[in-house]
């Protein structure tokens, strides 16, 4: 039957549409898939959706699997509303379940609405105005709510195509007349439905394995830092048993971070950089972890490098307290209530999941972000792992501040800001400690971070055995390099190299007489310690890191401090003091000349006794026998 159009005029009709027909298996999964996540009224409106592309054709055919082509009546029932909900769902079924299909109902889409589509599949969330933008028109999208819950089924497009689409109701990015923000709808996929449309639109990501061989074209600078980092472990832990890196209740701070950057001379993803957030991204980074694998994760013991980080990774998400400051050091007014759900940790762990998959080869960041939404149908858990912090737990007074862009954060930005930028976070976390090779792209602006240039990653040997990959690590070798010479007949250490990355060690043992030569003395070398041990773990870390050959006489200074380590043996036993009165004669000639006083009394200066505590008892009885009363 020819349509009409809005003026009543004949418009001709396109051909029969034919459609393939699923196979049996996933026709009826994806057909109960739907009809288990979806109100009927929600399958409507799919089905709305669909009918204008439908309504083109002439028929609505489909392949059987024996090749005869027959009409499709599940597409023309699922229209009806008075279709149960089952053959609803088994129309769109129809559609949804064959990517061939979907991809010709998409290629009907004009080029903006496939636009939104593409937007709101990566970003999860737009405002009413940004999709108006993107569609080039002024019209408004929907009418107005009748409900203001998160989700509503109420919602009343202004055009069938949008059926698919559902609102929720956040605060807005902007503040309202009372310094309080408002609530605005944000346009959202319907999440029974976001996954099964990522592979039509993002057939780069899906229609091909997640790994590469080669980073594709282009300036890409690549870091692997697993040699710097194993060399620099053994010196963390030195410097971390003198105490240099206590962890705070907020982690390592401002001042180790200087401090690490410094002792350990730390190579940096943006040297020579003054951006403040990506400056000592290394070190904090590699301080940070370290220090909680230390006190958090390994038990007594003293393991190896590669044990530290497998241990380290093997707990990630247990780290999420400190993992938001980590992960987002450039985002302002995260509240502790929004981080209580460790998304962030499932985030990161989600990544290792991917990286597992393809252990060898080059990760795209970008892929791994689409793949979590697709991970299951429809599973809201992955969608808000990769929201990170959920648009619900916002509170009116809270406002979080991008501080690299100076932008408001809401739910229009919450997957990038927090979910992409996260996963690209959580790259830098794992090459700071050597687990993993990053790829940073030279030609890209950084945009909603200082680190949003980094696109690709991949494990290094370390990563393979920190993520169970491998039972087996075989360390990389270290260059042998002289840094230092002893002096044989003077304590005079001689810096060899410049920059000598361990010559800040030597401001704990000696002081500088020249540009390359410190002078050690008893003075200098004792100055921090406080125990014995404090000697013996300076006089390891000097040997480790300085010289481990010692001449004679530096064999001599080092045998004397230890043997000099607490000469004097404090008095444990307790003494009671008292003054006496100079004018009480009487006392004083009895305490000289008693022979029972006298040995319980030790007179010293100054009219001063003192009386043992275990012989007080004794005293005050002996001075009661002469009448006096203590």
């Amino acid at each position: 039957m020819a349509q009409t159009n809005l003026f009543g005029n004949s418009v001709p009709t396109l051909p029969n549409l034919v459609l393939e027909e699923p196979t049996a298996d996933q026709w009826v999964a994806i057909t109960d898939f739907l009809e288990s996540r979806s109100t009927k009224n929600q399958l409507l409106n799919y089905a709305g959706a669909l009918a204008p592309w439908l309504s083109q054709y002439g028929k609505v055919m489909r392949t059987t699997r024996n090749g005869r082509v027959v009409e499709a009546t599940e597409a023309m029932l699922m229209s009806k509303s008075n279709s149960t909900k089952r053959n609803i769902a088994q129309g769109l079924a129809l559609v949804l379940a064959s990517e061939q299909n979907l991809k010709m109902y998409v290629d009907s889409m004009s080029q903006e609405l496939q636009e939104l589509w593409r937007t709101l599949l990566f970003k999860l969330f737009v405002t009413q105005k940004e999709a108006k933008q993107i569609l080039k028109t002024t019209s408004d999208l929907f009418g107005q709510q009748r409900s203001y819950y998160y989700y509503s089924d109420n919602i009343v497009w202004n055009k069938r195509e949008f059926g698919w689409f559902t609102t929720g109701n956040f605060r807005s990015a902007e503040v309202g007349r009372y310094g309080y923000r408002d609530y605005e709808a944000y346009i959202t996929v319907s999440p029974a439905i976001h996954a099964l449309f990522l592979p039509v639109f993002f057939p780069e990501t899906f229609d091909q394995e997640v790994g590469l061989n080669n980073l594709p074209e282009g300036h890409y600078r690549t870091i692997n830092l697993e040699a710097d980092s194993y060399a620099h472990y053994q010196l963390f832990c030195g410097l971390y048993q003198q105490g240099e890196f206590p962890l705070k209740k907020k982690g390592v701070g401002t001042a180790d971070m200087k401090r690490a950057q410094k002792k350990l001379s730390l190579a940096e993803f943006f040297p020579g950089d003054t951006t403040e957030f990506r400056t000592n991204l290394r070190a904090f980074s590699y301080m940070q972890l370290l220090t909680l694998a230390k006190q958090f994760l390994i038990k007594g013991g003293n393991p190896t490098y590669e044990q530290t980080v497998r241990q380290l990774l093997g707990e990630f998400s247990h780290l999420h307290f400190w993992l938001v400051g980590l992960l987002y050091p450039h985002i302002k007014g995260l509240r502790q209530q929004m981080t209580e759900y460790g998304r962030h940790g499932k985030l990161c762990n989600t990544m290792f999941t991917w990286l597992r998959e393809e252990p060898d080869r080059w990760v795209s960041i970008r892929d791994i972000y689409l793949k979590i939404y697709g991970i299951e149908n429809g599973d809201n858990t992955q969608r808000f792992t990769t929201l990170v912090f959920h648009p619900n737990d916002e509170q009116s007074s809270t406002q979080m501040t991008n501080e690299y862009t100076g932008n408001t954060i809401a739910a229009n930005s919450y997957a990038m800001e927090f979910g992409y930028t996260g996963l690209q976070m959580c790259a830098f976390l794992l090459a700071s400690v050597g687990a993993a090779e990053i790829a940073i792209n030279e030609d890209k602006n950084p945009g909603l971070s200082p680190f949003d240039s980094l696109e690709f990653i991949r494990l290094t040997p370390l990563g393979r055995y920190a993520l169970d990959l491998t039972d087996e690590y075989e360390a990389p070798e270290q260059e042998h390099v002289a840094y230092f010479e002893l002096d044989p007949e003077r304590l005079i250490i001689r810096s060899l190299v410049e920059p000598n990355p361990y010559a800040q060690l030597l401001m704990d043992t000696s002081h500088a007489i020249s540009r390359n030569r410190f002078e050690t003395s008893a003075l200098s070398f004792l100055a921090s310690c406080h125990t014995k041990a404090d000697v013996e773990s300076k006089i390891k870390i000097f040997r480790q890191f300085i010289s481990s050959d010692l001449p004679p006489l530096w064999e001599q200074f080092f045998k004397s401090l230890l043997q000099h380590c607490h000469p004097l043996k404090e008095d444990k036993t307790a003494y009671k003091r008292y003054t006496l009165d100079p004018e009480n004669r009487d006392l004083i000639q009895l305490i000289t000349t008693d022979p029972a006083l006298r040995q319980l009394v030790i007179r010293a200066e100054g009219y001063r006794i003192m009386v043992k505590n275990d012989d007080l008892k004794k005293f005050e009885t002996q001075l009661k026998k002469h009448g006096y009363l203590l």
